[in-house]
């Protein structure tokens, strides 16, 4: 995939997380994730704001496991 198409799908999956609901919020990240994951792969460089925002989501995501645990 050519770094331009990367960036046009980023664009496009930071707009759908802006607008998601909670429900449907996880999935577009985990999108995201996958996204950043091959554009490592490619050699590209990840702008910084994309690095916040799959640390972001990452983070998000485990801390919601823990709010699942029982006590």
């Amino acid at each position: 995939m050519a770094e331009q198409k990367f960036k046009e799908l980023i664009a496009q999956l930071e707009q759908e997380i802006a607008q998601a609901t909670d429900e449907t919020r996880h999935e577009i990240r985990q999108e995201l994730h996958k996204t950043v994951e091959k554009m490592r792969a490619a050699g590209l460089a990840i702008p910084a704001r994309l690095q916040d925002l799959d640390s972001q989501a990452i983070e998000e995501e485990i801390e919601d496991r823990f709010d699942n645990m029982p006590i």
